[in-house]
Order: C-alpha cells, then structure tokens, then sequence
C-alpha cells in the first residue's frame, strides 16, 4: 500500500506524516537525527525535551539514556510536533539516502551539494512536467516506499515549493 494511499498528504503535517511511517522507518530516522550533524540548531535538544515531556523523565534521566535508547523512545513512544517531526524525515534522508536527493536535484538541473541544495541557488517551483520526469527517474533506481517517503517529505516540509508533486503523491 502506497504512502498515499494510506494518508490524505494535501492535508498532512509533519507529525502525521511520521505517524503514517512504520515503526522500522521511525527507528531509523529518530538514529539519524542523533547521528546527523546539525550544527548549532537546537534539534536534539528538542528531541530530548520531548522525551522528558513524553515520559515524564528528568533532564538528567535523559541525557544519561544511551542514544539507540533515546531513539527507540522518540521512535515508539513519543508523540513529536511538527517541528521535531520535520526534523527527523530530514535526518533520515540526509544520512542514509544522500543519493537519492543528489540524483533527484540532477535530474532537476538544480546546483547541490551531496543532495543538499546550493545556499546560493534562488530556488523557485519547479514544473510538474519537470518534477514527473524527474520522479520517475528515481523510480527506476531506488526503493518505490524510499521514493514515495522523499516526496511526501517534500511536499508535506514546503508545499509552494514542491506543489507539482501533489499529483505524484496521489
């Protein structure tokens, strides 16, 4: 059963999103927030908040939980917000599916590094003729559920951006 046939995606958020995912999926992509390099973005502090909240742990109980621990909770336990969901769906796909968003932005003709869209790029919408070609491409070199997952994560993280990829969703 496809992504989108399991959930209305024009009205999706973040967080239903990731609810729609299945355990295995959360799992990886709660590791990877943890595992992603993130800078100076709060983001795994935020995830850490929302297992104090979820579980009613202490800061300290949390931050002396091992890492794969702290996943499993945001993974199966937690209810995250939008915010934190979002964050994760990008963790997963810029840690274990670089080239998936690298061979999608090529076949776009958008500048990138790694999957990561140049900062200096103005990016306006591309056309959902363009987007349709560009998705069937990845189609034919990836994972059909790793696929639709990029693409609903698209659609549902910037829906002017990505808009031509609502009827691909469907």
């Amino acid at each position: 059963m496809s992504l989108g046939s399991r959930i209305d995606l024009s009205q999706c958020a973040p967080a239903q999103l990731w609810a729609s995912l299945d355990p295995e999926v959360r799992l990886a992509a709660a590791r990877s927030l943890y595992a992603h390099d993130w800078g100076e973005t709060p983001t795994r502090r935020e995830a850490d908040f929302a297992i104090m909240q979820g579980m009613r742990f202490r800061e300290t109980a949390v931050r002396q939980l091992s890492v794969d621990k702290r996943a499993h909770y945001l993974a199966r336990s937690i209810r995250p917000t939008d915010s934190l969901s979002g964050s994760m769906l990008l963790a997963l796909h810029l840690e274990h599916r670089r080239a998936m968003l690298a061979a999608f932005l090529d076949a776009l003709k958008i500048p990138h590094d790694n999957g990561l869209i140049s900062e200096d790029h103005d990016m306006k919408p591309p056309s959902a003729a363009t987007l349709k070609k560009a998705a069937a491409a990845l189609h034919g070199q990836f994972p059909e559920d790793e696929v639709d997952l990029y693409l609903a994560t698209l659609y549902v993280l910037d829906r002017e951006t990505w808009a031509g990829l609502a009827p691909l969703l469907k």
